[in-house]
């Protein structure tokens, strides 16, 4: 049975998906009656309500943490991928490997993640897009908007007294090097710096900064209805004579199967899930989709990333740091391995390494396994108010790592279980990472670490940052899935804004390209589709 009628559903409540309800609800009315909008915002997991409040967080949202690990990698959090006993539809191909995204499993969780660092995008990542696309998303008519993202997320760059001895190292080295320096900004307000926001869901202090803060509440006080629990199955297309159109929207709640009668679906799911709930409303190409409605095999291909290694470890005669929580490295290098600046970018951060948590600093090689030579050490190392041996040991360790942006001629592609099937030991990232820790090695020596680790291990390319492009922009239809201003193609009434449409990855940060998106995206979609006339 259909529920209420709507005017647009937005399908995912992250960080794109927050800002087009928060603006949209705002701007938009109904294009005919000049009414409010009927706005439904549906999300996977729980709604946490609560005004935000950052550096004291809400009520409701504070209680549904407790600072351990697995609040963030376990009950609000899920991987994507295959279920045992299933099967792909497209076998794997030799030297292609299985890359899997853990995302929040809860309303709004993904605005901003892992310690809140994120920038817009630089000029030189916007020309790529516009040059390589055709849209018109170029520095002229994007910048704004990533300035905007800057204001309203409180984006600075961090304060001089949260730097340490090797923040300044790095700066020094890198400059007198003649590499190029970024600083590397963070988006929070009145942070306690509590060292507990490394995960992929909220601040329990709304002290993070993000779509779910300041523009999800613009779509609440709008009138805009949230249905948490709700797990998309697949968008509800109708073709009649030749045309494809939205007539609804299908989903899961609480098992039970429920149906959205409207005319307007924006999907906002990610990089990996918005394909698959494509095809799961036979959108794509024809050997991943289920009852084939209208094909297009640009759907989940042309994926883009940051392929991510560890770098060498530099240790020093000396703490380098007192050993806290500081957000982590201060500043990103670039050595650009292409000399347009544009692809085969490497991205190198160093950062002092901090005291872990006491869950786990007991289960670190450092420690002692039992007895009272254990509880001595937990003692000395989880001891704040001192450099004792034990801290002093961990401070006097700088941990770098390496990311590979706009791999040239380097693409992957999104499964029907959202998957990326991506090349990441490809030789040509494999020999771009090796030369990153060759220039690492020379910076370390350059700050005066005493000894170098992990020159000679193999470069493992353990994840991939900043993913990107599965449902691609673009001016041509035989090349991309949206046009530049977030429409299909193909289907009257569908609309695609999150990191899929982005066609590469951005030199630095994720979520601020995003939500630059996102208020781009708001802006067209108002002015096409729910302005008066």
């Amino acid at each position: 049975m259909a529920e209420k009628p709507f005017d647009v559903a937005i399908v995912g409540a992250g960080q794109a998906g927050c800002t087009l309800a928060g603006k949209i609800a705002e701007k938009g009315v109904h294009p005919s009656t000049g009414e409010p909008l009927r706005i439904a915002v549906l999300d996977r997991g729980p709604y946490f309500k609560g005004k935000p409040n950052p550096g004291y967080g809400s009520p409701e949202r504070r209680r549904m943490f407790t600072n351990l690990s697995q609040d963030f990698a376990g009950k609000y959090t899920r991987w994507t991928g295959m279920p045992p006993g299933a099967r792909r539809k497209v076998p794997l191909q030799p030297g292609q490997e299985i890359f899997l995204q853990r995302g929040p499993a809860i309303f709004g969780g993904g605005t901003l993640h892992y310690i809140a660092r994120t920038r817009a995008p630089f000029d030189i990542d916007m020309q790529v897009w516009e040059e390589e696309t055709g849209a018109d998303w170029g520095p002229g008519v994007l910048k704004p908007y990533g300035q905007q993202v800057h204001r309203d997320f409180n984006i600075h760059v961090r304060p001089p007294a949260t730097l340490c001895q090797l923040d300044h190292l790095v700066r020094e080295a890198a400059l007198s090097s003649g590499y190029e320096l970024s600083d590397y900004p963070i988006a929070k307000k009145n942070c306690l710096l509590s060292g507990y926001c490394d995960g992929v869901n909220m601040c329990k202090y709304d002290a993070r900064q993000g779509s779910f803060t300041v523009y999800l509440p613009l779509a609440e006080q709008r009138g805009a209805e949230m249905i948490p629990n709700a797990r998309a199955q697949r968008i509800l297309i109708e073709r009649s004579r030749g045309q494809a159109r939205v007539t609804g929207l299908e989903y899961l709640q609480d098992g039970i199967r429920r149906t959205l009668e409207v005319p307007h679906v924006i999907v906002s799911c990610g990089n990996y899930e918005t394909p698959p709930l494509l095809y799961r409303s036979g959108y794509g190409p024809r050997e991943l989709t289920e009852n084939l409605i209208v094909e297009n095999r640009n759907v989940g291909q042309h994926t883009d990333n940051r392929p991510e290694s560890f770098g060498p470890v530099g240790i020093f005669d000396e703490p380098v740091s007192d050993g806290a929580f500081r957000h982590g490295n201060a500043y990103y290098i670039y050595y650009d391995l292409d000399s347009t600046h544009r692809y085969d970018r490497l991205a190198i951060s160093m950062w002092a390494r901090t005291v872990p948590y006491p869950h786990q600093v007991a289960v670190d090689a450092a420690a002692p396994q039992f007895g009272p030579a254990h509880k001595d050490y937990m003692r000395d190392v989880c001891d704040a108010t001192k450099m004792t041996r034990a801290r002093a040991d961990i401070a006097r360790q700088c941990i770098t790592k390496l990311e590979l942006v706009r791999p040239r001629n380097i693409r992957g592609w999104i499964n029907e279980w959202g998957e990326q099937i991506y090349p990441g030991h490809h030789p040509s990232i494999v020999s771009a990472l090796k030369k990153g820790r060759e220039v690492i090695y020379e910076l370390l020596k350059k700050m005066g670490a005493r000894e170098v680790v992990g020159m000679d291990s193999p470069v493992r390319v353990h994840h991939l940052e900043a993913f990107v492009g599965s449902c691609i922009v673009g001016t041509d239809p035989k090349r991309s899935v949206v046009n530049p201003y977030f429409e299909s193609h193909d289907v009257e009434g569908l609309f695609i804004c999150d990191g899929s449409v982005m066609p590469r990855a951005a030199s630095q940060g994720y979520a601020g390209s995003v939500a630059a998106l996102a208020l781009l995206a708001s802006s067209r979609i108002v002015e096409r589709h729910f302005s008066r006339g």
